[in-house]
């Protein structure tokens, strides 16, 4: 009894381990399950979110279908393009189009998204001949500004960034090239307004042609000028004939400003002379006038003395130390001339 006692109760251990060795293996596999159902969760979380950057944009397609447009806050290209994308997909009612950054949804595991950048790039141009309207030659340069404003239309029709560089260099340099075909030489090299004239209505045929394929040129510019060796000399010399006939034109309107100031200052002097002669005439005709009225009340006053005076005067006048007066003895004076005579 005692034996079959203990090998009852040895046996009764070894079921007691075999047990718990069951229940950890129940609650292992328990716990293994619950991973990968939390696996399986973050995964499915991870496919059916996705984060779009500040200065990104994206596209979402299923199954090779356009389902989505993901576009930048401000992103007005569809509607200033509106006629030239008339029937492309992205008008569509079929692509949903929101705009802004952040946190979008998907549907996991058949949506793709594709993510461009919406930030400027810059296109610079090899340098090329061009002809002015004098069929004068330059070596030009240009370069442009340009963006993805549509990432559906890029992705379908352009697909990478070396083929909207090959797509920007076969429509940019070629429009640029036939603007200054246009202008003359003098308005190419130095009037601004009208080289940026001519660009602006250029690049407004670039992006007639450019918006279609989701891209908008923002800005072209020509980037270097450089004369062919040729053209060198005949271009510092018309530069220098230009100089020389702008200096002869300010030298010419100095000499006249000149002329028709010392003009204004001879005829201001002969008006002020004029003026003066005129004053001086009438003080002299004033003053005439008021000595003829002394003379005059003098002579009222004592007309035979007025007349001696006045012969007196007529005779001081007349005669020097060597002149011959010839007097009658009636003459009033001949007494006096007598008098002085003996006195002497």
């Amino acid at each position: 009894m005692q034996f079959n006692g203990s090998d009852f109760s040895f046996k009764g251990g070894a079921g007691a381990q075999k047990s718990g060795s069951s229940f950890g293996k129940r609650h292992g596999m328990k716990l293994v399950f619950a991973g990968l159902i939390l696996i399986l969760v973050m995964i499915l979380i991870g496919e059916s979110v996705f984060i779009v950057g500040e200065a990104d944009q994206a596209v979402v397609s299923r199954f090779g279908v356009i389902e989505k447009l993901i576009l930048n806050d401000g992103n007005d290209f569809h509607q200033i393009y509106a006629d030239q994308l008339e029937g492309e997909i992205t008008l569509s009612d079929s692509v949903q189009k929101t705009y802004g950054s952040g946190l979008h949804f998907k549907m996991p595991f058949v949506d793709k998204v594709e993510t461009y950048s919406g930030l400027l790039y810059t296109y610079v141009s090899s340098s090329e001949v061009v002809n002015t309207a004098e069929k004068k030659q330059y070596y030009i340069t240009t370069y442009a500004q340009w963006h993805i404003t549509d990432p559906a239309l890029f992705s379908l029709k352009l697909g990478s960034m070396n083929a909207a560089e090959n797509q920007l260099d076969n429509i940019i340099h070629p429009v640029i090239v036939q603007a200054i075909n246009r202008m003359p030489a003098a308005d190419f090299i130095s009037n601004k307004d009208a080289l940026n004239a001519a660009l602006q209505d250029g690049l407004t045929a670039i992006n007639r042609d450019m918006c279609v394929r989701g891209i908008e040129v923002v800005d072209i510019q020509i980037h270097r000028t450089t004369l062919p060796n040729a053209n060198i000399e005949s271009t510092y010399a018309r530069m220098e004939a230009d100089r020389a006939k702008e200096a002869q034109a300010l030298r010419s309107e100095g000499n006249e400003a000149y002329s028709m100031a010392v003009a204004d200052a001879d005829l201001e002097a002969r008006q002020i002379e004029a003026d003066a002669i005129s004053k001086a005439g009438a003080i002299r005709g004033a003053a005439d006038a008021e000595a003829a009225g002394i003379y005059a009340d003098a002579y009222a006053a004592d007309p035979e003395f007025y007349s001696y005076w006045r012969a007196l005067q007529a005779l001081k006048s007349a005669i020097d130390a060597d002149a011959t007066l010839v007097l009658d003895q009636s003459n009033p004076l001949f007494a006096d001339l007598l008098k002085f005579i003996i006195a002497e």
